[in-house]
C-alpha cells in the first residue's frame, strides 16, 4: 500500500531527519528549549502565538540548581550578553483585542527596548482578514528545531501527572488549570533550514528588516549533535514533511495554501484501523465531513476511531467562537457511527487526585495531533477549526512508515499508546481492536467510582441538552467566529480589524499605564 504521503499530496517540504520525536506537556518542553538553547552559539528563531516575559522556564529544584536566568526574557536577554556571536529573534502574533486583558502589556517595549540589541522581537500582523499567526516553532543554530502546539508563555505549564494541585504550576502568582499538549524534537539541517526560511519571510512581512543565516559548520554540527534531548519520545523517521495553512503562501507559494487540510483529509480517507487525534476544539466541518465519508464508505473496514477533547469552550467567547460548532460535529458523527457499525470515542480527561478529592474541572487539552493506523503520526498548530484549515498560518510536522510494523510504525504505536496511558492514568495501551470498548469501559468506570487506578477518562457529553436546543435554533458554522473562508488578499485594504487593533491596543495601554 503507498505511503498517504507519497500520494501527490501538496507538501511545503520533506527532508531526512537525524532524529525526531515528541516531547509531551510543557515541563518537558521548557526544560528542553532551555537546554538547547544554552548550546546556541549563532541564532536562536521563536515563532508563536504568544510569548510571556516572566514565564519560568525550570521550576523547583530545577530551578534552584540552574545556570542562566530562569523566566524566558532575562534567559534570552543573558544568552546575548554572554555569547558575542549569538543573535535572537522573536516573532509573535499582533493580538486581537479581544485577547487583550489576556496578554502582558507593552510587549514591544518590553521585550525590544529593555533587552540586548542582539535580541530583536516583532508582532506579526500581516495576515488576512480575521486571521492570526499561529505557527509555533523555534530553531536553534541551523540543525535542532522544536514545532507543535505549545507556546513560551503563561498558563502552559505541567507535568505528565497533570495533578488536581501542583505547587509549582503557577503563573503570575497564581495555579492555573492542568494543560496537556505535545511539542515534536528534530534534529537535522535541512529541515532546520526551511523553518528558517519560513522564519525570516514571516518576519521581512511583518516589516522587519531582511536577514539570512548560514549553514551550520562542521564544528557546529558536531555539538549539536551531541546535544541529547530528555523526557523524548522517539520516532523512528528517517524523514519528515512539513505542511501549511497560509493564505499568503509564504514563503513560495501557492496564495491560499490549505496544505494541513489535504493533509488531514487524505489521512482520513486512506484509514483502514484506527484514527486517534487530539484535539483543542473539534469544530471544522470539512473534517467532519471526512470522517463521515470515510465512515459511509462501501466496503471498507470498520474503523477504531478516538478523539480526545476539551469537555467544551472555558469562556463565553470559546462558546460562541467553536463551542457549538464542535458539538454539531460530534452530533452528526455519533449518528454516522450507529448507523454505519464504526466505532467511535470521544473523551475528555481530569486531573489527577488523592481520594476522596473531587476534580475541580478537566484537564486542558490544548494538543494538535492525529495517528491513523499507528503508520502516520502528525502535530502541530493546527486545531481541528475551520480557521486552522483555511485563514490562520499553521504548521505540522508529519512522519509516515511503510507499515505499521516496521521500526517507525512499531515507535507511532508506542506514542500513541503513552499518550492514551496519560490520559486514562493506567498502563500503555497498544491496542487497537476493541480500543473504544475498552476506553468506554475505562472511563465509565472512573465515572462510577471504581477503584480502578483513579483513572482520569471520561466519556465526553456533548452533545449536551442545552447545545442540541441551541443547535436547533442556528447552524453555528454561520457564525462570524471560525471563518472558513478567505477575503480578498488585498494588502493595501485591510481594515482596522487586523492591521491597527493590536497597534491601538498598545497606544490604549500605554494611555492607561501614563493616567495611572
Amino acid at each position: 500500500m503507498a505511503r498517504i504521503l507519497d500520494r501527490g499530496l501538496p507538501l511545503y517540504r520533506v527532508h531526512p531527519v537525524d532524529e525526531v520525536g515528541l516531547v509531551v506537556d510543557a515541563e518537558d518542553y521548557y526544560r528542553e528549549f532551555y537546554r538547547a538553547a544554552l548550546r546556541a552559539e549563532r541564532y536562536i528563531m521563536l515563532s508563536g502565538w504568544q510569548f510571556d516575559s516572566d514565564v519560568a522556564l525550570l521550576r523547583g529544584d530545577e530551578a534552584a540548581q540552574a545556570e542562566a536566568p530562569v523566566k524566558l526574557l532575562k534567559f534570552l536577554d543573558h544568552l546575548c550578553a554572554t555569547r558575542p556571536h549569538l543573535h535572537i529573534w522573536i516573532l509573535a502574533w499582533d493580538f486581537h483585542l479581544v485577547f487583550a486583558a489576556e496578554r502582558e502589556w507593552m510587549q514591544n517595549i518590553v521585550f525590544e527596548w529593555t533587552t540586548h540589541e542582539r535580541l530583536k522581537f516583532r508582532f506579526d500582523d500581516n495576515h488576512v482578514e480575521r486571521g492570526c499567526h499561529h505557527q509555533k516553532f523555534v530553531v536553534v543554530d541551523g540543525a535542532l528545531s522544536f514545532l507543535g502546539g505549545l507556546d513560551l508563555c503563561d498558563d502552559r505549564w505541567d507535568d505528565r501527572r497533570h495533578s488536581e494541585r501542583n505547587p509549582l504550576r503557577m503563573s503570575n502568582g497564581a495555579p492555573h488549570k492542568p494543560f496537556h499538549d505535545v511539542q515534536v524534537f528534530v534534529r537535522g539541517v535541512e529541515l532546520a533550514s526551511s523553518l528558517a526560511e519560513l522564519f525570516a519571510a514571516r518576519w521581512e512581512r511583518a516589516g522587519g528588516e531582511p536577514f539570512s543565516v548560514a549553514p551550520p559548520s562542521p564544528a557546529e554540527l558536531d555539538r549539536v549533535r551531541a546535544h541529547r534531548v530528555g523526557g523524548l519520545l522517539p520516532l523512528r523517521a528517517a524523514e519528515a514533511a512539513l505542511s501549511r495553512t497560509d493564505p499568503y503562501g509564504s514563503p513560495g507559494g501557492p496564495l491560499r495554501c490549505t496544505e494541513v487540510l489535504a493533509l488531514y483529509e487524505a489521512a482520513i480517507a486512506a484509514a483502514e484501523r484506527l484514527i486517534y487525534v487530539e484535539t483543542q476544539y473539534f469544530s471544522a466541518h470539512a473534517i467532519a465531513e471526512a470522517l463521515e465519508k470515510r465512515m459511509r464508505a462501501d466496503g471498507r473496514p470498520k474503523l477504531e476511531v478516538v478523539l480526545v477533547l476539551n469537555i467544551g469552550g472555558e469562556t463565553l467567547k470559546e462558546q460562541a467562537a467553536v463551542g457549538l460548532a464542535q458539538a454539531q460535529n460530534i452530533a452528526r458523527l455519533r449518528e454516522v457511527a450507529r448507523e454505519t457499525g464504526h466505532q467511535l470515542g470521544l473523551y475528555y480527561t481530569l486531573p489527577t487526585c488523592d481520594a476522596p478529592e473531587t476534580p475541580s474541572h478537566a484537564t486542558y487539552i490544548h494538543s494538535k495531533l492525529m495517528v491513523v493506523d499507528d503508520r502516520l503520526l502528525t502535530v502541530g498548530s493546527a486545531n481541528l477549526t475551520n480557521r486552522s484549515m483555511v485563514v490562520d498560518t499553521e504548521l505540522n510536522l508529519t512522519v509516515e512508515s511503510e507499515t505499521p510494523d516496521d521500526a517507525l510504525g512499531a515507535s507511532i504505536r508506542a506514542v500513541r499508546a503513552n499518550l492514551l496511558a496519560e490520559h486514562t492514568g493506567g498502563p500503555d495501551l497498544p491496542m487497537v481492536e476493541g480500543l473504544v470498548a475498552h476506553l468506554d469501559a475505562v472511563a465509565q468506570q472512573g465515572e462510577a467510582g471504581s477503584p480502578q487506578a483513579g483513572c482520569r477518562l471520561r466519556c465526553h457529553p456533548s452533545p449536551t441538552t442545552r447545545e442540541r436546543a441551541v443547535l436547533a435554533l442556528l447552524d453555528p458554522q454561520k457564525l462570524p467566529f471560525d471563518p472558513d473562508q478567505i477575503e480578498e488578499l488585498d494588502e493595501d485594504a485591510k481594515t482596522d480589524f487586523v492591521s491597527a487593533l493590536g497597534h491601538r491596543t498598545r497606544e490604549l495601554f500605554a494611555s492607561r499605564k501614563d493616567k495611572g
